[in-house]
């Protein structure tokens, strides 16, 4: 035997034995999970260099501009299919692999919720604010938004195959492509503005470069023909959720100016980094779970949460230690964000809880379900958020997140206590 496959056989006998006390498939798990783990390592490094750039080239007022605009595109996205990239993922792995196609053209059809908002709101930043960057920068909002979501659903459909390593590398390679130029537009120019187009028209082109390059790997063209309404109920029980997701940065701003927008924004920054590689697990569980009853799910998830939530509590208590050397070092202007960031990071905590609970009653399109954990949690945040930062400024804001993220994860946890079994989706 050769030395290399001696030791592919040796890790996964180690991996197999792992497998009685992690109550988890080791090898599915290592397999798919190095991808999106090297794939999240490249994003992580991308933002960071991004960060970076910002940080040291770029003002605290552009910096909170520019940040403004890419949360209320994110706030308008809420008034579209921001369902479909599940649904999709949820069909794909039950063999309808036309659903990419079919995704994307529904997304396009259903995108001009956003267009008619941000185009409403742009005339009234010109007309009544006399605000000409915000209102061209909504104006590009308008015509690059419908395209981005759309085209940016092959991550979703090559999750649902399993081909992490393709998810991984043509993820990496979309995310580098605008972050580079916007890289090097910091270097030519200090004006939110050109960020804005460079950012918007960047990531258009590259979501349809991917979204074309993955159509080549569908094995048919079957549809789901229930994808449009299992779509529709996830978007809308997600309108909510996608508010809940940008409030805090839209309120920082109107409330509190777009210097103070930008000192938020850097205290979350990494936080949200780390709670992002955490959308692995979600990512390699939705197809598990989608070819399992809930009575099989429930029988080793709890063990996996505990492991899980042990683990992130360990990286909050290392990022705690480190984020002042790691502020001084690489963000010196922003040394106001530091002990908002150390705080900010406890609600990664929860987030261990959250993520694969989400992940089972998405797999297992427990619909009412959803409706309840998407629409409680964020109700909170809608309503603490603004009333918090009003009264107290960047710490309200803070303290609004971390409530959330708990109110989430016990609302995931009961829903999930009450699931009963049903049969296989397939």
């Amino acid at each position: 035997m050769e030395p290399m496959d001696s030791l592919k056989s040796g890790v996964v006998r180690l991996l197999r034995w792992s497998e009685k006390y992690t109550k988890t498939d080791m090898v599915y798990l290592a397999k798919g999970g190095f991808w999106l783990v090297l794939a999240q390592v490249g994003s992580v490094l991308l933002s960071f260099a991004l960060a970076v750039a910002f940080g040291h080239l770029a003002g605290q007022d552009t910096y909170g501009n520019y940040k403004y605009v890419i949360s209320l595109a994110g706030l308008f996205t809420a008034f579209s299919l921001t369902g479909i990239g599940t649904a999709v993922t949820q069909a794909t792995a039950r063999g309808y692999e036309g659903s990419l196609r079919q995704g994307a053209r529904l997304s396009l059809k259903w995108g001009w919720g956003v267009s008619v908002l941000a185009l409403a709101v742009a005339g009234y930043y010109f007309f009544f604010e006399h605000d000409a960057f915000l209102a061209v920068a909504l104006v590009i909002v308008a015509v690059c938004m419908p395209l981005m979501n759309a085209y940016s659903l092959f991550g979703s459909f090559l999750n649902g195959k399993k081909d992490f390593t393709r998810s991984s590398i043509y993820g990496v390679l979309n995310a580098a492509l605008p972050t580079l130029i916007l890289i090097a537009a910091l270097f030519w120019t200090d004006r939110a503005i050109v960020f804005i187009i460079t950012y918007f028209v960047a990531n258009t082109i590259a979501d349809i470069i991917a979204h074309i390059t993955t159509l080549r790997h569908a094995k048919n063209e079957e549809q789901d023909p229930d994808i449009f309404l299992y779509g529709t109920h996830l978007s809308v029980m997600g309108i909510v959720n996608t508010i809940a997701s940008k409030i805090d940065s839209v309120s920082v701003f109107i409330l509190l100016g777009p210097v103070q927008l930008a000192i938020y924004a850097y205290a979350a920054a990494i936080p949200e980094q780390i709670k992002g590689g955490i959308k692995i697990i979600g990512a390699l569980a939705m197809p598990k779970f989608s070819q399992r009853t809930v009575s099989e799910i429930k029988a080793t998830i709890w063990g996996r949460i505990f492991l899980l939530t042990a683990a992130l509590a360990c990286a909050v208590l290392v990022y705690v230690g480190l984020a002042h050397w790691i502020f001084a070092l690489f963000f010196p202007v922003y040394m106001d964000s530091i002990w908002y960031s150390q705080l900010y990071a406890a609600s990664i905590v929860f987030t261990g809880f959250v993520t694969p609970l989400t992940a089972i009653l998405q797999a297992q399109r427990k619909t009412r379900e959803l409706y309840f954990a998407t629409s409680v949690g964020s109700v909170t945040l809608i309503i603490l958020l603004p009333v918090l930062t009003f009264f107290w400024g960047i710490l309200g804001a803070v303290i609004s997140q971390i409530l959330y993220r708990a109110v989430n994860a016990g609302t995931a946890i009961i829903l999930t206590l009450r699931l009963q079994d049903d049969q296989l989706l397939s």
